[in-house]
């Protein structure tokens, strides 16, 4: 559904000229790209890339090697606190829920194919919720 009031205001915002806007709307036209947030934006669409090459029962999986080990876990989601911390959200292949939080300017991670373990439920594309949660996380 289209928020005719977010929509108003960018059509309002684009015609007019930075010596016109207030303070917020000027403000809501500068975004830092060194923020955690526009990482999490690449991340979700290398990841939503590299699954749509992936035939249907197989989906993203992160595989991270530290400390002299290698931890492989399924992608359930992605998120990020602003200003630096990205969060992955996943399942370990014994089924245990895992979270990654990673500090952006230390971020490398592997992406790996994984058997998907209900693939007859559609695949959950990393980033995208439905309308519900989007309006209960925007409050």
């Amino acid at each position: 559904m289209i928020n005719m009031e977010k929509t108003f205001h960018l059509a309002n915002v684009l015609n007019n000229t930075p010596e016109n806007l207030s303070p917020q709307e000027t403000k809501s036209l500068i975004r830092d790209y060194h923020h955690a947030d526009w990482m999490c934006e690449r991340i979700i669409g290398t990841i939503n890339d590299f699954e749509a090459e992936l035939p249907d029962d197989m989906q993203a999986g992160g595989r991270l090697v530290s400390f002299g080990q290698t931890v492989q876990f399924s992608i359930n989601d992605v998120s990020y606190w602003n200003p630096d911390m990205i969060v992955f959200y996943g399942t370990l292949p014994t089924g245990e829920p895992v979270r990654l939080v990673q500090h952006s300017s230390q971020l490398s991670l592997l992406l790996v194919a994984l058997k998907r373990s209900n693939p007859k439920e559609p695949r959950r594309k990393i980033g995208f919720h439905s309308e519900d949660q989007s309006e209960q996380t925007d409050d």
